[in-house]
């Protein structure tokens, strides 16, 4: 009985993964910076697509139950969405890195 329960509950997980995913490749706007009308980063999409890749095999994995090649490959498609995270992560890093030696060049250059 617990089995099936815990299949269900990772199916509504990933289908909200999923929704997220499409909303953040669709729309590109964060939801959790709601004041920001600036231009969209090309690695918001970048998010949505990893989380397409990765909850939407694992949705397959869970219908389907593949064994063999084919489930190499859903492991495969995980893995790449987990990669374009990483590549996301580190390119937000970055990017507040330089926001923040640009704020500080700019009250040095005011003061």
């Amino acid at each position: 009985m617990t089995t099936p329960l815990v299949q269900i509950v990772a199916m509504v997980l990933a289908v909200l993964a999923l929704i997220m995913g499409a909303y953040l490749l669709i729309i590109g706007k964060r939801p959790w910076r709601g004041g920001e009308d600036s231009k969209v980063a090309p690695r918001v999409r970048l998010l949505g697509l990893s989380y397409i890749l990765v909850f939407g095999a694992a949705m397959v994995q869970i219908i389907s139950q593949p064994q063999g090649v084919e489930a190499e490959a859903l492991g495969g498609f995980m893995v790449l969405g987990g990669v374009i995270v990483i590549v996301v992560v580190l390119l937000e890093a970055r990017a507040s890195r330089l926001a923040g030696h640009e704020d500080r060049l700019d009250s040095r250059l005011k003061g």
